[in-house]
């Protein structure tokens, strides 16, 4: 051994991550890349840059997972592409830069740019998509808008009455009713919704609240199989005195 220290190795990477070339900056990646495509709008690149507080001085080698993340954003979105497609392009993002995310692809869908997005958050999947498609197995199982895909599912009704609700369990399209101390809760299949809180109301309402399926709820009805068993065929995130 001759003492001398050996540089550190570089980060493992996993396969999902974006990776840079090490001697290059940044900013030298990022008009690399647009180069490859044909091109990229200098003036959008700066603003970009600056939204997302990216150092564009930093040699790639420097960079967090990150801001790896948002250099690879930055080139995407640079360019002048008509067509984008981002695979899990928040990962790494804290949640602010997810914010300036979500706003700057409200941006590019509004100047008339097509963008193809997978990703596990759902929220996001929501907050930004016109259109959803669920894939299990590599295979389309459910696609819509998300007003379509509720449509075809049931919408969760939670009610407190002045006198208990009796009937609704003879309702068509009433599931999973149950009542506790003067609040009654049930899922209601969609084109049954009406009838169900037309008859709610003979009972005095004092409050109610109608929410329809999460897109993670949707999700769970073709995934739900996946679940350990004592998960499997529960409603989610719902509040356990109700269940």
């Amino acid at each position: 051994m001759d003492g001398r220290r050996r540089p550190a190795p570089p980060p493992r990477l996993r396969p999902g991550d974006v990776e840079l070339w090490p001697g290059l900056t940044g900013g030298e990646a990022i008009d690399l890349l647009s180069r490859l495509r044909g091109g990229l709008n200098k003036r959008r690149r700066d603003e970009l840059i600056e939204r997302f507080g990216l150092d564009p001085t930093k040699k790639g080698r420097a960079y967090s997972k990150g801001n790896r993340q948002k250099v690879a954003i930055v080139a995407a979105l640079a360019s002048d592409a008509e067509l984008l497609l981002l695979d899990e392009p928040t990962a790494g993002l804290d949640p602010l830069m997810e914010v300036v995310f979500q706003d700057v692809i409200t941006e590019a869908k509004a100047a008339g740019r097509t963008v193809l997005l997978s990703s596990h958050i759902l929220a996001q999947v929501e907050k930004l998509a016109d259109r959803v498609s669920i894939i299990r197995l590599g295979r389309t199982v459910q696609s819509g808008t998300l007003g379509e895909l509720r449509h075809l599912t049931r919408t969760t009704v939670e009610a407190e009455t002045d006198r208990p609700a009796t009937g609704l369990e003879d309702l068509p399209g009433v599931h999973d009713l149950v009542t506790t101390d003067g609040r009654v809760r049930f899922a209601v299949d969609g084109a049954a919704v009406d009838a169900a809180v037309r008859k709610l109301t003979e009972y005095g309402i004092r409050s109610l609240i109608s929410h329809p399926p999460t897109l993670e709820e949707l999700m769970l009805r073709h995934y739900d199989d996946a679940l350990p068993a004592a998960d499997r065929g529960r409603p989610h995130g719902t509040p356990g005195a109700l269940r």
